[in-house]
């Protein structure tokens, strides 16, 4: 019977370590009105965005579930609705964007997504040294694009690498970090810059 116990307890207390809550686990125990919306029950990134604007339309708490064999992950996005006509504007360096396998940081400077580790630490751990990422930890911000017709594997593929390298560093640095997400429903058009004037 005390193997029994034992054997439970060490159950849960592997299903807690390899749970992760973003931002951050007490904001997310907080919220009553949560809208659980299970990436595996979704068909594209349409759809994913119709599901947060019906839960913020309706007075909910969005929250994104997906998970691994080994991890299952819960995200509170950025999010409101499309009817309250709200326009946030943050600076563009407090914000890397992802959208077609690329990532832009300070809005016209490219990267590849196989840089996303590197990205993701300067991003995070910048601290206004570096004009091109964010000012602090706390201000630090993803936006995400997808074509509506992206199928959710592959959403799904790149919020669990994200939230790999991002927890790889929130127990390397001892900073307080948190992984900030909004998902755009529209492409960031990059700017060209005009060539100087001699």
């Amino acid at each position: 019977m005390i193997l029994i116990l034992f054997s439970c307890d060490q159950k849960n207390k592997n299903l807690e370590q390899g749970a992760y809550f973003y931002p951050e686990k007490e904001k997310l125990k907080k919220i009553t009105n949560r809208k659980n919306i299970f990436i595996d029950s979704i068909s594209n990134y349409a759809e994913l965005l119709k599901e947060i604007d019906k839960a913020a339309c309706n007075d909910s708490v969005p929250i994104i579930n997906y998970s691994t064999k080994e991890n299952r992950f819960k995200l509170l996005p950025w999010y409101e609705c499309s009817e309250s006509n709200i326009v946030s504007c943050p600076t563009f360096r407090s914000r890397i964007f992802i959208q077609n396998d690329s990532i832009l940081t300070n809005y016209d400077i490219k990267h590849s997504i196989d840089s996303l580790e590197i990205i993701l630490k300067r991003h995070l751990l910048n601290k206004g040294q570096d004009f091109n990422y964010s000012d602090s930890p706390d201000r630090a911000g993803i936006e995400i694009y997808f074509e509506d017709n992206v199928e959710s594997d592959e959403i799904k593929s790149l919020l669990t690498d994200l939230s790999n390298k991002f927890n790889h560093l929130n127990n390397k640095y001892s900073d307080t970090l948190y992984l900030k997400i909004y998902f755009r429903d529209r492409a960031l058009e990059m700017i060209t810059t005009p060539p100087r004037l001699l």
